[in-house]
């Protein structure tokens, strides 16, 4: 008798339009299956006999490929996958993972906040709210969340709400925060949980982070927060915001993000709402300034072989120790076949929670106005917004309806390759959800990704030619 049993963590799931699917739960991977592939890992329970006369050569030729794809192991008779291994659909359609604020409150007072989270603009749900959401979202199958704010720790049932989390077999990826409360009390906290989320810190350019942020001593306390989260083996990422004052910050910032360990780094503009307004764009970048900054940032990056992982906004990303990058903002492939997708992909499977319940499709929107009300989760249940819903609708723009209510983006010889660009930064540019993105516009019509093929292969040494 020869009994095979689905591996741990995954699980089998299904959602509205994708019924069948196994689904890893610690790395939120989602691998479609046929109905044939389907039926025999669910026969994977332990106790059915795949020798069996009555099993056809196909069902086994499957459960082979199964067990060398490491999706399934060999187990004796009776050993059956644990509960949350077993078949369960959702009412609804597919979410990957939820990045959730759950609070609007924070313990700095930083100038380009746009949640208003200084003055909890959007305020802070009770925790049996909070224990309501954890629920949704496992009956919507999201195996993932990342947790922010405002400053997520601030709340004192910050345990309370990863231990719901974890009881629904929900992975907690990430966790935002400013750092000033990260001590070796909560790190315990996590550790004690068998768990080591990735912390994503802001840190804004050596030296100017303070101002940023409205206190002193902030700086000196969010580095603190990195040499312990190193210490203790977790790893990191850092936000940084760029404005007209730290604009020369990238080259330092760099060395110092490298000697503590900081495995990847992203980059963008402050962005032109919430708290930001207050100064009145007198610390804007232009677009051009911007790209200029980075341009002249992406020799000194690749000199020093690349340190660590990067994203300058949509104008460049690398791995660490890579030796070429990729153009975040060139979406698709060029083809007219690009048409059909989804405007916005990280969109579709990423879902964004606003720290009062309101859902949208991604958080720097939370400072910004969108022309249609989005569905709040303490007045619609989940399932429902994720199967008929403004918000619902929002995510699945696809790029043909786009390019209908934009005539500027529609005659454009570049849209198959921008797919229309950032809808955030085209609520902050030409403030419409299906307006002009003006950093992505400029990027391709500016010439710049010719500008940064330049840029990286001069670093090295080679000689400038056409990008192909």
């Amino acid at each position: 008798m020869r009994c095979l049993r689905l591996r741990e963590p995954l699980a089998l799931r299904g959602w509205d339009r994708l019924p069948h699917a196994i689904q890893d739960l610690r790395t939120g991977a989602t691998s479609v299956l046929g109905p044939d592939e389907f039926t025999v890992l669910a026969l994977c329970n332990g106790s059915f006999d795949l020798d069996s006369p009555l099993v056809p050569d196909a069902y086994r030729a499957i459960a082979d490929a199964a067990l060398k794809r490491g999706l399934v192991q060999a187990c004796a008779e009776g050993e059956r996958p644990l509960g949350y291994q077993a078949y369960r659909r959702a009412p609804c359609r597919f979410i990957r993972v939820a990045h959730w604020s759950i609070t609007g409150r924070c313990n700095l007072s930083c100038r380009h906040c746009f949640m208003s989270a200084p003055h909890a603009r959007f305020g802070e749900l009770p925790v049996d709210r909070c224990l309501d959401i954890v629920r949704q979202l496992a009956e919507a199958n999201i195996a993932q969340v990342t947790l922010t704010g405002g400053e997520p720790l601030v709340r004192p049932d910050f345990f309370r709400i990863v231990d719901a989390l974890l009881e629904r077999q929900i992975t907690i990826v990430q966790v935002y925060s400013n750092g000033l409360r990260v001590d070796a009390d909560l790190l315990d906290g996590f550790e004690s949980r068998g768990i080591k989320p990735e912390f994503s810190l802001s840190f804004d350019g050596l030296g100017w982070h303070d101002w940023l942020r409205g206190a002193d001593g902030a700086e000196t306390a969010v580095i603190a927060a990195m040499e312990r989260l190193g210490a203790r083996g977790f790893q990191m990422g850092v936000e940084t915001a760029l404005h007209t004052l730290n604009r020369h910050t990238l080259p330092a910032t760099m060395g110092l993000l490298q000697r503590l360990g900081v495995g990847h780094w992203k980059t963008n503009p402050a962005a032109d709402g919430g708290e930001w307004l207050k100064e009145g764009g007198r610390y804007n970048l232009s677009v051009d300034e911007l790209y200029r900054i980075y341009l002249d940032f992406i020799p000194v990056y690749r000199a020093a072989g690349a340190p660590l992982g990067i994203m300058l906004g949509g104008f460049f990303a690398c791995a660490k120790g890579a030796q070429d990058y990729r153009i975040p903002g060139a979406r698709f492939d060029g083809t007219a076949a690009s048409r059909r997708r989804t405007v916005c992909q990280s969109a579709r499977t990423t879902m964004y929670i606003g720290a009062d319940g309101t859902l949208l499709p991604c958080m720097p929107m939370s400072g910004l106005t969108l022309a249609e009300p989005m569905p709040n989760l303490t007045q619609m249940p989940l399932a429902q917004a994720l199967s008929d819903s403004t918000y619902l609708k929002t995510i699945d723009l696809r790029l043909e309806e786009l390019l209908a209510a934009n005539g500027r983006c529609a005659a454009c010889e570049y849209r198959f390759r921008c797919g229309g660009g950032c809808r955030s930064a085209a609520l902050q540019t030409s403030r419409h959800y299906l307006g002009v993105d003006e950093y992505t516009c400029r990027f391709f019509s500016g010439g710049y990704e010719q500008r940064v093929h330049d840029a990286w292969h001069g670093a090295a040494g080679e000689p400038p030619h056409a990008h192909g």
